[in-house]
């Protein structure tokens, strides 16, 4: 059992260490959140869907978060980013406009200012090595929180069909974003 138990924390310590070495740029399929890289309709590589429920959706964004923790010095060390999958991002032709494209960046923004939102709360706990468990909970916790917020924003909007409402969400999330950017992605 113990030695099941070092394998794991040895697994774990060599994904945390090829994270910090090998994020830097993004692989085929995953683009991590940049300021400086904003999503394009070419990065939208899924096949468009129509089902009943969703007949009003031209444009759908799969984006997440993922992390990545270690041990170090009796603490337990991590790395938060927000990610935009391609291949489960589509778009129809009728949606393809710079607006529809600003509400398809903005979801992005959104896993952004959660992303920046867990690494300040994270930064304000003290999870130690043997923790690791409680730390998991914590980040799944937290996560309810960013998909609401995603859920909100398209109901608020209507989907982007209502430019007001997409208006006030973009001068939010931006505003939110500028208020944490010591936690911005790197």
């Amino acid at each position: 059992m113990k030695k099941l138990k070092i394998f794991r924390l040895s697994i774990l310590a060599f994904l945390f260490l090829m994270l910090f070495a090998g994020t830097s740029s993004d692989t085929p399929n995953v683009i991590y959140w940049s300021e400086d890289n904003p999503l394009e309709w070419d990065d939208f590589k899924g096949e468009a869907r129509f089902d009943f429920a969703n007949r009003y959706i031209s444009a759908l964004t799969t984006s997440g978060i993922i992390h990545y923790r270690g041990c170090k010095e009796g603490k337990i060390i991590y790395k938060i980013k927000p990610y935009f999958q391609k291949d489960e991002s589509w778009v129809k032709s009728e949606a393809r406009t710079t607006y529809h494209l600003d509400h398809e960046q903005l979801h992005f923004d959104v896993t952004e200012l959660h992303a920046r939102k867990l690494r300040k709360l994270l930064a304000e706990q003290n999870f130690r090595c043997g923790e690791e468990e409680a730390f998991e909970k914590y980040i799944e916790q937290y996560l309810n929180n960013w998909e609401m917020m995603q859920r909100s924003y398209d109901i608020n909007t209507h989907h982007s069909t209502d430019e007001n409402k997409q208006m006030e969400w973009k001068y939010r999330i931006q505003y939110e974003l500028s208020l944490l950017e010591d936690f911005k992605s790197q």
